[in-house]
């Protein structure tokens, strides 16, 4: 895959007016905080958690420069392309942890109505569906009875479809029986070459901690911190998503924290900030981070606020910070039915865009919603609210990937801020 270094813009960082970066307890986490970027710079008594998601996207991209097919991320290419070339459906077999990074790439990174599209229209890459999380009796047997081969809509289908299994350490029992139940149905009355192919060939792929290096984890990391890792790279590299991206976009988020001294470093200015649990709310103002809020809730205990849906001057969103996305993946819809005609496919786009091909659309619905967002901030300000805001520039690979390593680094210093020496704050 392409990486476009040239072309990653920063995330940035912004707080309301009424925040007193000027606290006596605000400056001393962040004084505490710093304490940890020097360790982390220097290489020095820092808890390995931290330090492994530290250095795994750099450590990750420095590998395969040097070894390429024979590397993690070599391996990662070699199932993707297996999985695309021959299957139609991938289910993943995981943990909730794993099923909401998986998603998380999906909204930001993919069209929002992925598997309705044809397979054409998917530029070749399976539809995606989950299961293992859970014992849940109505879902599995929903998705049992979509992937029969006995089912009529499926025995012409020239594709298979594969599993990846996705198991940290122990597989639960739902992820084992999950795992024999879907094979079971898939050998149902299907042909010799695609049966041979199957088991065990590339159609299943076992993403077990003996055989990947990358998902071995002496200190019992939560997996909802490695999207990084096979457990996150290999399905979104079947989806497609240029890995080397978000890789990049991490290694940035990692070097941003390790060169930048204090106040001016905005991931110590974001933990310090939401170090109270009462701070720690967050508006999104994109639909495509709605799974990626989820995730983020399985790191901390978040609460989150779909702002679209809310008042501008509501209450909920006085004291809150924001994410929002500068450039939404299409270009503005306008308001106006009539404009309709007005709008012509640009083929030669890396993503899907419209062009108008008369006057300019003047309203449109990310005018709209850039009008809310605007007038929160306002008014947030004048009734002397308190927050900060992410502004990502898009949802590419390179700014998605700044900011899941943001909010990993941040979690991981806000857990050592509570341990030790760190703990009080006077």
């Amino acid at each position: 895959m392409k990486l476009r270094r040239n072309k990653l813009v920063p995330i940035a960082l912004e707080a309301s007016p009424g925040m007193g970066t000027s606290d006596a307890t605000y400056a001393q986490r962040i004084e505490r905080l710093e304490v940890l970027r020097v360790k982390a710079l220097e290489s020095t008594d820092l808890a390995p958690p931290l330090a492994r998601c530290l250095n795994l996207p750099e450590q990750l991209l420095l590998e395969y420069s040097e070894l390429r097919t024979s590397s993690r991320l070599g391996e990662i290419f070699t199932w993707a392309n297996r999985f695309q070339t021959q299957c139609d459906r991938v289910v993943f077999v995981a943990s909730a942890s794993n099923h909401r990074i998986i998603s998380s790439f999906l909204e930001a990174c993919c069209d929002p109505l992925w598997n309705e599209l044809t397979r054409g229209e998917r530029g070749s890459k399976p539809r995606i569906y989950f299961a293992g999380d859970a014992f849940d009796n109505d879902a599995f047997q929903g998705l049992l009875r979509v992937l029969s081969p006995q089912r009529p809509a499926n025995r012409d289908e020239p594709y298979g479809t594969g599993l990846v299994v996705l198991s940290k350490g122990n597989a639960p029992s739902s992820i084992q029986v999950a795992k024999a139940r879907l094979l079971a149905e898939l050998q149902k009355n299907i042909n010799t070459t695609f049966q041979e192919s199957l088991e065990p060939g590339p159609l299943v792929y076992d993403c077990l901690p003996n055989t990947n290096a990358d998902v071995q984890d002496p200190y019992d990391l939560s997996s909802a911190f490695l999207p990084f890792s096979a457990h996150g790279m290999l399905p979104a590299a079947i989806l497609g998503i240029n890995i080397m991206e978000l890789l990049a976009g991490a290694a940035w988020a990692s070097r941003l924290f390790l060169s930048t001294a204090g106040r001016e470093n905005p991931i110590l200015q974001w933990v310090a900030w939401n170090h109270p649990s009462e701070s720690r709310k967050l508006a999104i103002w994109s639909q495509g981070l709605s799974a990626a809020a989820q995730w983020l809730c399985s790191l901390s205990d978040w609460k989150v606020l779909h702002a679209l849906e809310e008042p501008p001057c509501d209450l909920s969103l006085t004291v809150c910070n924001h994410l929002w996305v500068e450039q939404a993946r299409f270009d503005s819809l306008s308001l106006d039915p009539a404009r309709a005609t007005d709008v012509i496919w640009d083929p030669g786009s890396d993503r899907p865009r419209s062009l108008p091909s008369g006057q300019s659309i003047r309203t449109g619905y990310t005018d709209q919603a850039k009008t809310r967002f605007e007038q929160t901030l306002a008014h947030q300000a004048d009734s002397g609210g308190k927050g900060l805001t992410i502004r990502l520039p898009d949802l590419g690979e390179l700014s998605f990937g700044q900011w899941m390593q943001w909010m990993i680094i941040a979690q991981l210093l806000q857990e050592a801020l509570l341990d030790g020496d760190l703990t009080q704050d006077t």
